[in-house]
Order: C-alpha cells, then sequence, then structure tokens
C-alpha cells in the first residue's frame, strides 16, 4: 500500500517452491521463464500522431515488446527505472528535448508523455519573447546619458 506505482512488480508467477541451490539460496537461474503477457488494456489503441509512434517505437526497442497501446502504462509493460533511463535518453535523442528523468516518470503512459511534448512545442520559447540583449544594453546606455546630463545641469 505504500510502494509508488512503478515499484510494484509489473508480473506475479505463482510457485509451489522456489528453486534453491546446494547451499540453500534461490537459484535465480532455475526460475521460470515469465509467459507472454496479456494486453494490457481491453481496449487497444494504437499510437496515431508522429510523437506517439516515435515514443512507441522506442518503448518497443527498449522494453522488447512487439505491441504498445497509447494507455499502456511503461511499468506494467515490464519497465523499471534502469529501462527508463535508456528510454529517457533515447526520447531526449529523438525530441531535442531536455525533459529531465523526473518527468518521464511523471507521464507513465505514451499518451501522456505524447501530451506533454505537444505542450511544449506549442510554447514560444522565452527567448523570442525578449527583446535582444544588445537593444535592451543601448536602451540602458541611453536612460545613464541622460541621468548624467540632468546631473551636470545641476
Amino acid at each position: 500500500e505504500k510502494l509508488p506505482s512503478y515499484m510494484i512488480p509489473s508480473r506475479f508467477i505463482e510457485l509451489d517452491s522456489l528453486p534453491l541451490t546446494p547451499n540453500g539460496k534461490i537459484d535465480r537461474n532455475a526460475l521460470p521463464e515469465p509467459k507472454e503477457r496479456q494486453p494490457l488494456n481491453e481496449t487497444y489503441v494504437s499510437p496515431r500522431s508522429e510523437i506517439e509512434r516515435t515514443i512507441a517505437k522506442i518503448w518497443q526497442e527498449v522494453l522488447n515488446v512487439e505491441t504498445i497501446g497509447v494507455h499502456d502504462p511503461f511499468f506494467e509493460l515490464g519497465g523499471h527505472s534502469l529501462s527508463m533511463v535508456r528510454v529517457h535518453s533515447k526520447v531526449r535523442e529523438a525530441f531535442s528535448s531536455d525533459i529531465s528523468l523526473v518527468e518521464m516518470f511523471q507521464y507513465p503512459t505514451i499518451r501522456a508523455l505524447s501530451a506533454y511534448f505537444e505542450r511544449q512545442k506549442s510554447k514560444t520559447p522565452i527567448v523570442e519573447q525578449l527583446e535582444p540583449r544588445s537593444t535592451r544594453l543601448t536602451a540602458g546606455k541611453q536612460r545613464l546619458k541622460q541621468r548624467l546630463q540632468k546631473n551636470k545641469k545641476y
């Protein structure tokens, strides 16, 4: 109840007993492989936009999953924190974005992450809204000259 959703295992396999080594430790190599996953959502929604298709391709590559719907959560597809780091790197490269790893955890589906990039794309960069630095400096110099001239008159 206290774990965040991304820390909860995405798959469970019921076993009668755990395979053990001769030393009594869990034999991880003898554990069975998980069965093929069932679709997460009953209503599969395929990626529609170019952004969604790009994200889906990255997730498919990193998670080694063939079909991913836009509403399927990353961690329920078998993703974990290390695979998220790999996705983060590829997403930053694909979109030339400065999205942080923390933000990636906040958008766990393709649809949510796509909406984030759509919002970022529609925002006008702050740099373009500001007048050029040289113009501001020139205007500041002119005001300073005017003040100095006023002070000389008195």
